[in-house]
């Protein structure tokens, strides 16, 4: 299977330390290494940083298209979260991909911003691209950078009606920022499900994940588990769920491997993350943890 991940890669300024980030790395990585699919990310990549970045996903097994800019984002990252902001997030022109579109003829297109890299109003040209599935992380397309370098969310009114070419479409229930009341997110989602084909992920960290697709709504309760690092699950659940669906999964099946492909690397963040048993395994156990709202 195919993979294209749209998005810029990261370098994250934990401390005194930086590592690569960003859903090409963390989604990437679980598809490539532990899934045995054909990764492909469109990034941006600064001289600078080029031989770091380039040594860690081809080490991981995933082959890299360089979008034109000469910057890497950084972000400061404080207990798993990104809480600042340091240089550019050059803007990836989803048309300059269509070469590579003719080429590899992609199973799935995964669109993952960091920072507004990506422009929804080009998602037209998903119809010509017809992967199986096509999956968005909201994360990039809410935040915005402040004057003192810090991490705002903001929503675009009317931005829903972007997600209706989308398969899949994920993010934090902060990140559905619209509203800090979570009943009212619910109810405005469900609502949206009913004229779309897409399936709603709403994330809730450590109290587990909704499901929202035709207007129905299934909560899966988090397991207990070890917290080793949450950094890129999000990234993990997406990028995962898709490749699932795309293999001809329902939406419900595939988001249980997701969510155990997500948990398993939280736990084993500096380990091996999982392999296909142990994920079928775990995913059969979260399916028993499923409420209907």
């Amino acid at each position: 299977m195919r993979v294209l991940i749209i998005g810029n890669v990261t370098l994250d300024e934990i401390g005194d330390r930086i590592r690569v980030g960003g859903t090409g790395y963390y989604g990437g990585r679980a598809l490539a290494q532990y899934l045995d699919a054909e990764v492909y990310v469109a990034t941006n990549i600064s001289e600078i940083y080029k031989g770091l970045i380039k040594g860690v996903l081809e080490s991981h097994g995933i082959k890299i298209i360089e979008t034109g800019y000469n910057s890497t984002p950084v972000f400061i990252i404080r207990n798993g979260k990104a809480v600042g902001f340091k240089g550019e997030s050059p803007k990836i022109n989803l048309l300059s991909l269509e070469p590579y579109i003719k080429i590899y003829r992609f199973d799935v297109v995964i669109l993952g911003p960091i920072l507004n890299e990506i422009n929804l109003n080009e998602l037209n040209v998903l119809d010509s691209w017809s992967p199986k599935v096509a999956a968005l992380d909201i994360q990039g397309i809410v935040r915005r950078v402040n004057n003192h370098g810090e991490i705002e969310l903001v929503w675009n009114e009317n931005m829903e009606k972007k997600f209706q070419k989308i398969d899949i479409v994920h993010g934090n229930a902060k990140e559905f920022c619209f509203s800090k009341d979570i009943n009212l997110l619910l109810k405005r989602v469900k609502e949206w499900s009913l004229s779309t084909k897409t399936l709603y992920l709403v994330s809730l960290d450590e109290k587990g994940l909704y499901m929202i697709k035709n207007g129905e709504i299934l909560y899966i309760k988090p397991p207990p588990i070890n917290v080793v690092d949450e950094v890129g699950a999000g990234d993990i659940l997406l990028s995962v769920t898709a490749y699932y669906m795309a293999k001809g999964l329902t939406p419900f099946e595939a988001t249980f491997r997701g969510v155990a492909a997500a948990v398993l690397k939280i736990e084993n963040a500096y380990k091996e993350w999982f392999d296909k048993d142990l994920l079928e395994s775990f995913a059969r156990e979260i399916a028993q943890n499923v409420e209907v709202l």
